[in-house]
């Protein structure tokens, strides 16, 4: 089934109807107008003009083809398996199973114009039987590991999942987590042509059946995924689970930018979404979530509110813990992301920002440190020994940024020597809970985890963070310079 959906909207050459270079093209599924201009721009042909196919003398190959026989007018590339069309100057790759070509397909890259963080928050009453969460948030960097080519897609590309344990299990729910992408990644890697909203929506379900099918073939895994290459992202969800993106505030559920994708059954659910600078980000949890009385219209706005301040995993924390009150049971589980649209600042100010940001080498910050039972102990620490669990340390944190979110720098020095659990906030004046300069490569910053390194080198100053969780404990971190 997935070897049909790949190439039924795809141009597919044989041996034969590549030697009179007879190419059927589908074009413009789930793109915008804007992107079909600029097709019709660069490939007259498609749409009825044959100027650049008969005018054309012939286009010179790349460095390393060869003259491939019984194929005239074709080259290919022993080095990187790819064949060339010296009529029409494009590259093809073909297929191992049916031997046909199709085009290949050059990802765009609107890194400039989107970017994606996500975070995520879990409540558990037992950790052997903890729900999980994965984030990956460069997906080509992923695949590369792997090495796999992943240069057909385009990016940003990420991956942002949850799953939910009391489906199976905890075991069931970790090897849910850890094998996901190992089966989604070489199927998506596997066709080098340009990827239809469709097919992407198929090979997300078909590497969930796969996955289910290899480890919780009776009961069937709980899952919600959010798929994100370039402009689209793609939704699906089982057993419960639920899906949300989220648009500006006041709009309906229903709404173009207000979508859900909701896993009715052991079969995923899915949905791929063309996003636009109206969407704000998105949110992913499981049934005990959903079930729990809250309509879907507050799920967003606790989610928003927060993910609007780039604050992704303040916003989980918040969901769960009124999840609870409205008696929502462990093991609980969310992901919020956020999508930054670039468009949406004038262009001055942005080129400002960029620029600042690509040259910055140095950030100064302050943090407030909470620690938990999960956290590492430096030698030679002589405090008591933390007793709050991480879940209780972030809702303590949370109660914190709230009181800190308009209270600026005195009120973070107040709360730093009051509540902070470093030796730094024994510092006396505005150098309470100061960590000094950082370095962006986390390599220099020794005594500092890189985990809070990251996060300083994301805000303005003057900026508070979201929760930032290290080896040391939970971290609220304000930048000052």
């Amino acid at each position: 089934a997935f070897k049909t959906a790949m190439h039924g909207s795809h141009a597919v050459l044989d041996s034969e109807e590549s030697k009179s270079i007879a190419v059927v093209h589908k074009t413009n599924q789930g793109y915008s107008g804007k992107d079909l201009w600029k097709l019709k721009k660069e490939r007259p042909e498609l749409f009825g003009g044959q100027a650049a196919a008969t005018e054309s003398t012939g286009y010179t190959a790349p460095t390393g083809y060869e003259e491939v026989r019984d194929m005239p007018g074709w080259m290919y590339s022993r080095h990187t398996t790819l064949y060339f069309n010296k009529q029409n100057g494009v590259l093809y790759v073909r297929d191992a199973e049916s031997n046909e070509l199709y085009q290949l397909h050059r990802g765009d890259d609107i890194s400039n114009t989107l970017t994606v963080r996500g975070d995520a928050a879990t409540v558990t009453a037992n950790k052997s039987e903890a729900s999980r969460n994965v984030t990956i948030n460069d997906l080509h960097r992923a695949a590369a590991s792997m090495k796999l080519d992943f240069a057909h897609h385009d990016s940003p590309a990420a991956m942002f999942a949850v799953y939910d344990s009391s489906v199976g299990g905890g075991a069931v729910a970790e090897a849910a987590a850890k094998g996901l992408h190992m089966k989604l990644l070489p199927r998506l890697a596997a066709f080098r042509g340009r990827w239809q909203n469709d097919q992407l929506e198929t090979v997300l379900a078909e590497s969930i059946e796969l996955l289910r099918q290899e480890v919780a073939p009776e009961s069937g895994l709980g899952l919600a995924v959010a798929l994100l290459l370039g402009g689209r992202l793609t939704l699906a969800a089982t057993k419960g689970a639920v899906c949300m993106i989220f648009g500006q505030v006041g709009q309906s559920d229903g709404n173009v930018d207000n979508q859900q994708v909701v896993g009715e059954t052991a079969q995923a659910t899915t949905h791929c979404a063309v996003l636009e600078d109206s969407h704000l980000g998105a949110l992913l949890t499981v049934q005990a979530v959903r079930s729990s009385g809250m309509p879907p219209t507050r799920i967003r706005a606790m989610a928003r509110s927060h993910v609007m301040a780039d604050r992704p995993r303040a916003g989980c924390v918040t969901l769960l813990a009124e999840a609870q009150k409205s008696g929502a049971k462990a093991p609980l589980v969310a992901a919020a992301v956020r999508f930054a649209w670039s468009s949406l600042e004038p262009a001055a100010k942005r080129a400002r920002t960029e620029l600042s940001g690509a040259a910055l080498k140095k950030v100064r910050c302050r943090h407030l440190l909470l620690r938990h039972v999960g956290c590492q102990v430096p030698l030679g620490d002589k405090r008591k020994k933390p007793t709050r669990s991480l879940a209780d340390a972030e809702l303590q944190m949370l109660g914190l940024l709230a009181e800190l979110a308009h209270g600026g720098a005195a009120a973070f020095t107040a709360k730093c020597k009051a509540e902070s659990e470093c030796d730094t906030s024994m510092r006396g004046g505005d150098l309470a809970g100061d960590l000094g300069w950082l370095d962006r490569d986390p390599a220099k910053n020794r005594k500092v985890p890189a985990a809070v390194v990251k996060a300083a080198f994301l805000l303005s100053v003057g900026q508070l963070s979201d929760l930032v969780a290290s080896e040391r404990g939970l971290h609220l971190i304000l930048r000052t310079a």
